[in-house]
């Protein structure tokens, strides 16, 4: 089941999140069990060799990406000695070892992986490590617009046809490489009921479960099956002393494997929790695509919390369940857009060009952005530091355009939005009684139409379409037929110089 990065569901994160290159793991409910007090598991790490499923970042067909989870640069051994901080040297340079496998076959992951056992093929495109002003970019983040870069690598489809539609957008997909299928065969994985719905593990298995732990259950969720044989799950127990715990369940047939996680517990059941706003249940993870291997039953996880995404993969070994994380990304909401300042003078530029004469006493020292045709690519809107003259921009795909300007008397408005179009309007006072209306409609973040009117008391006098004569009683249909105006709120970043 893919799950929308806007879509916020209350799940956990891993204990053993900080150990981003390691498994943990936890026996059957046929072997010795765990003592209560050692319920995080052992820590084995993993030495499979053939490059492994990693998780690609789909905004659009433009924006594909696998975000780098940790920095391209190998983990300075001396660094670590010399800052007394060799206890994390072992998980830095594990989780370095990781990402520079990914990274050195990143050329050989050529299908995506959708829904219904389907794929898309893709291909490799380079790799991005800087911003657009030549900074280094921060990894281990998922940025919630696609105008905010992070490092990784860049993929595209191979068919443009491809393209994802509906709700995928701003999601996570595995990809394979094309070792990984040689000796892999995937599984079908079928939704038992929806996220939070409550259908509970066979009662055989929780039975088993709290005989193993010697907890009794507060609920549990069957989520998947597997292959027609294997089935996922969580359970949660109810409190036991000063401690609170979950299990992450595999089932195969009468056997059951399971993972212990610990939540933060004060000594009230509804307080319990393993992420912050989880209400208290700890939620189970999404499963993007599941195999069988050489050795055994292999699942890739997503576990959403609202502002992390940790992914990873179940391993059935040995008759031991381990869960490996790969990161516990940082999920951004509600950015905005950054301004480069690559681009300043560009803006600042097409500014003065407009009217070097009466521009030239102004500088446009703050701006905001605004989609004007709700396109989610937004427009530029540029003032001076006197909140009258100013500036509108597309940008788009590197390109920069002025749309038009402001005035002291000339003042902007907006309207709706109607059948992805958008229409800005500069209109004020030409001298005496006339009145000069500008129209800019934009759609795909481009001005597909410009019209002018000047208006001599109330009546229309001259007006243009695209730059050529309008008839006035066109231009007038024309005005009559545009949207209602919307009132944005406004607010302004200062440029940073």
């Amino acid at each position: 089941m893919r799950r929308n990065l806007s879509f916020i569901v209350a799940s956990a994160l891993a204990v053993m999140a900080g150990c981003t290159s390691k498994s943990q793991t936890a026996s059957g409910a046929d072997s010795d069990s765990l003592a209560v007090d050692s319920l995080d598991g052992a820590v084995v790490e993993v030495r499979d060799t053939t490059p492994q499923p990693v998780f690609l970042y789909y905004f659009d067909p433009d924006h594909m990406q696998v975000v780098y989870w940790t920095d391209a640069k190998e983990p300075d051994r001396a660094f670590y000695e010399k800052h007394d901080m060799m206890e994390y040297f072992t998980d830095a340079h594990q989780a370095w070892e990781q990402f520079d496998t990914y990274r050195r076959n990143a050329a050989g992951y050529t299908q995506m992986l959708l829904d219904d056992m389907k794929s898309v093929p893709i291909r490799c495109i380079g790799e991005q490590l800087k911003n657009p002003d030549g900074e280094d970019l921060f990894p281990g983040e998922l940025h919630s617009r696609s105008t905010i870069p992070a490092p990784g690598m860049k993929y595209a489809l191979v068919n443009p046809k491809d393209a994802l539609r509906g709700d995928h957008f701003a999601a996570l997909y595995v990809i394979i490489h094309d070792d990984y299928m040689k000796t892999h065969k995937r599984l079908a994985t079928k939704l038992e009921s929806p996220f939070d719905a409550g259908k509970p593990l066979p009662a055989t298995v929780i039975k088993q479960l709290e005989e193993q732990y010697a907890m009794k259950t507060q609920r549990s969720e069957l989520t998947y099956t597997i292959g027609n044989r294997y089935q996922y799950g969580i359970l949660q127990f109810k409190p036991k002393g000063k401690k609170v715990f979950a299990l992450e369940v595999v089932t195969d047939g009468d056997k059951v494997y399971s993972i212990p996680v610990e939540g933060q517990y004060d000594g009230q059941d509804m307080n319990s929790t393993w992420n912050v706003d989880d209400g208290g249940e700890y939620a189970s993870s999404g499963i993007g695509a599941a195999f069988e291997g050489p050795d055994g039953l292999e699942f890739t996880f997503e576990h959403r919390a609202p502002e992390s995404a940790t992914v990873g993969m179940f391993r059935l070994r040995n008759g031991k369940l381990e869960r490996q994380i790969l990161e516990v990304y940082h999920q951004l909401v509600d950015e905005s857009r950054p301004l480069w300042k690559k681009d300043i003078a560009t803006l600042r530029k097409l500014y003065l060009d407009n009217d070097p004469h009466e521009n030239k006493y102004y500088e446009l020292t703050k701006y905001r952005w605004i989609d004007i045709d709700d396109d989610f690519n937004e427009e530029l809107w540029m003032r001076d530091k006197d909140d009258k003259h100013g500036a509108f921009f597309t940008v788009k795909d590197d390109q920069i355009q002025l749309i038009g300007v402001e005035t002291d008397k000339l003042h902007p408005s907006f309207t709706q939005v109607r059948g992805g179009k958008g229409w800005l309007r500069i209109a004020g006072s030409a001298g005496g009684p006339a009145v000069f209306t500008q129209i800019y409609e934009l759609e795909k973040s481009q001005v597909v139409h410009r019209m002018t009117a000047l208006e001599v008391y109330g009546e229309l006098d001259e007006c243009t379409f695209d730059g050529k004569p309008f008839a006035k009683d066109k231009a007038a249909d024309y005005m009559k037929s545009l949207p209602v105006p919307r009132d944005p709120y406004l607010y302004w970043a200062e440029i940073q110089e």
